[in-house]
């Protein structure tokens, strides 16, 4: 499972994929955002806001709780 969530300060879209422990080791999926825990997952480009967006190859981040706000939006894959 995954969850969606925007990167506080920066807009990004962020899809967690896995909970990360204090040593930095990725555990259990994740399908909600939770206070005081850690997130692995594919963070991409700021793009702009509307309806359809193009996103480029994300990067693997790792975020804290508290660092995003979680959303809910519809991806639509389109290989080109």
């Amino acid at each position: 499972m995954s969850f969606q969530a925007k990167v506080r300060e920066t807009g990004q879209l962020f899809v967690a994929t896995n909970e990360v422990d204090r040593d930095g080791v990725w555990t259990k999926d994740v399908d909600k955002l939770e206070k005081g825990k850690s997130y692995v997952g594919y963070l991409f480009s700021a793009g702009r806001s509307g309806p359809d967006v193009v996103l480029k190859k994300p990067a693997v981040a790792i975020f804290e709780s508290d660092t995003l706000e979680e959303l809910s939006v519809l991806i639509k894959l389109v290989v080109s």
